[in-house]
Order: structure tokens, then C-alpha cells, then sequence
């Protein structure tokens, strides 16, 4: 992809993490960790269904190599920066969903190392390790800066808390409008990419049933509060596709795993959205 499209995505990251941190409560994430139920349950669809969805696509379909490693590298990177936004059309609960993104950001220093060393030794999977000063380096500059900057900002002036909140919301929404048409443009100006992610009916199948194992996942484990449930749903399918490219960068061996993340991010987006009108407006709860 072009470096300005790298850039702009970078842009977007931390205007949502920013943005996350003025509206973050201290409480709602001490909320999460007293509830060892939902907490449970939340890490269970996030860390431990995606990889064995992925490790199970990975022994049943004919996927390719570099197909795999990508998959792979997905299921070892929770905690993507735009959870929080991507739930809003599906009516989740803020509070919920901002404190578990935290929460898995800060587990993938260690989850993510500790993922890809498992899949290494497999002979389908050609996974270069990481360490964990590579993965603790991308989450704190990309997701925890921002969001302690976001956090700190909307509480030193507390009367101008809301005009913060206001605005941040605006221009992050619209920043993230903006990402998804620069995405689409991309797709429709550079054939280079396009051909890139012509990877086949196998690959567009795996991801696309991992993607429905992932909202499926979410939405069973959820509980029986509708808002939690649409919640962990997209929180669950929004894995961190920068830190996946991240990784995947970090090596030859590693690169060609870019399409099929690329890919991903795509049906992942085309998949999360419909579900999130149906969580929102046809499905039971509270």
C-alpha cells in the first residue's frame, strides 16, 4: 500500500483512540474485571475460539501457505484501535466494549508473541516469532498514547469535558468515513493492489467463515444483555489488522501474508456491518 495511505491510516487510528480516551471511565473497566463471568467469556471468544477456528481452517481447507501464515497472524492480534467504532452502529455498549479493547491491547504484549511461537511449530504455518518488546512498542504508541492523551486532555479543563467529546466524536467519525472511502478508492485506483488480493475462492472462503465464527462467537458468549452481546461480537471479528501488518512486515518470510490480512480487513468490514443493523434492530434484549 502507498505510504500516504499508511499514514492516513495512522491518523485515523489515533483520532479514535484519542477519542476513546476523553469518553473512557476508570470505573467501567473496574466494572469489567468484577465481572469474572463476562470477563471470562469475552477473553474465551476473543483468545482462545479465533485461533482454534483458524488452527481448525488451516488442517480442513487446501489453504496455501502464505494463506495460513496470514490467518495466523490474525487470530494472535486482538484489540484493534477502531472496536469501539465499529460497535457504535450496533448499538453496543461504549463502556463495555472501550474497557475490553484496553484490556486485550494490554494482553497482546504477551497473548501475541505467545500465539504466533504455538503456530510456529507447525509445518503448514511459516510464522517468524516475535518479541514481546515488538508487540508492547506498536500497542503503546498506536493504541495507548493516544488513548491516555484522549484521557488526560478531557480532564484537565472538566467543563469542556462534553464540547471534547463533541468534537473528538465528530472528526473521528468522519476521519473514519473518510478511511473507509480512501479503502474503497484504493481498491478501485490501484490494480496492484486489487490483484494482490485475487487470492482465490479458498482464501475468500476460509476468511469469510472465520469472520463468521468470530461474530458468532461473540454474540454466544455475550450473555444475555443484547448491548454486551453486539459488544463482543465485533469486538471479536475486529481483529488488529496494524499490528498484523506490523508483523508481517517484520520479514520476508512473513510478507506475503499481507493479502490475506488486507483481505480481512475487507470481508470483515462487509461482514460486521449488516450484523450490526440485525444486532441493533431485529434481535431480542436489553
Amino acid at each position: 500500500m502507498p505510504e500516504v495511505v499508511l499514514v492516513f491510516t495512522g491518523v485515523v487510528v489515533f483520532a479514535q483512540m484519542y477519542g476513546l480516551g476523553t469518553r473512557q471511565e476508570v470505573g467501567s473497566i473496574r466494572a469489567l474485571l468484577s465481572d469474572t463471568s463476562l470477563l471470562f467469556r469475552s477473553l474465551i471468544s476473543v483468545l482462545v475460539v479465533m485461533p482454534l477456528a483458524t488452527l481448525v481452517i488451516i488442517f480442513l481447507l487446501p489453504v496455501r501457505p502464505e494463506v495460513a501464515l496470514g490467518l495466523v497472524i490474525l487470530a494472535a492480534a486482538p484489540g484493534a484501535p477502531l472496536t469501539t467504532r465499529r460497535s457504535e452502529a450496533a448499538a453496543a455498549d461504549f463502556n463495555y466494549v472501550a474497557s475490553l479493547q484496553l484490556l486485550l491491547a494490554l494482553l497482546a504484549v504477551v497473548y501475541t508473541p505467545f500465539v504466533l511461537f504455538l503456530f510456529s511449530h507447525l509445518p503448514q504455518v511459516a510464522v517468524t516469532p516475535v518479541s514481546l518488546d515488538t508487540v508492547a512498542a506498536q500497542v503503546g504508541l498506536v493504541t495507548f498514547l493516544p488513548a491516555v492523551l484522549g484521557w488526560a486532555s478531557a480532564r484537565a479543563v472538566p467543563r469542556l469535558r462534553n464540547r471534547y467529546n463533541k468534537v473528538v466524536a465528530i472528526v473521528s467519525k468522519g476521519l473514519y468515513l473518510l478511511f473507509l472511502a480512501a479503502l474503497l478508492a484504493a481498491l478501485a485506483l490501484l490494480p496492484d493492489l486489487r490483484q494482490s488480493l485475487a487470492i482465490g475462492w479458498t482464501t475468500a472462503f476460509s476468511v469469510v467463515i472465520l469472520c463468521a465464527v468470530a461474530l458468532a462467537s461473540g454474540y454466544t458468549l455475550g450473555g444475555p444483555v443484547r448491548s454486551k452481546r453486539a459488544g463482543l461480537a465485533i469486538a471479536t471479528i475486529a481483529r488488529n489488522i496494524g499490528l498484523s501488518l506490523y508483523i508481517a512486515e517484520q520479514s520476508e518470510l512473513s510478507y506475503p501474508a499481507i493479502p490475506t490480512i488486507l483481505l480481512f480487513a475487507l470481508i470483515g468490514v462487509c461482514m460486521a456491518l449488516p450484523a450490526s443493523v440485525v444486532f441493533k434492530r431485529f434481535l431480542g434484549g436489553t
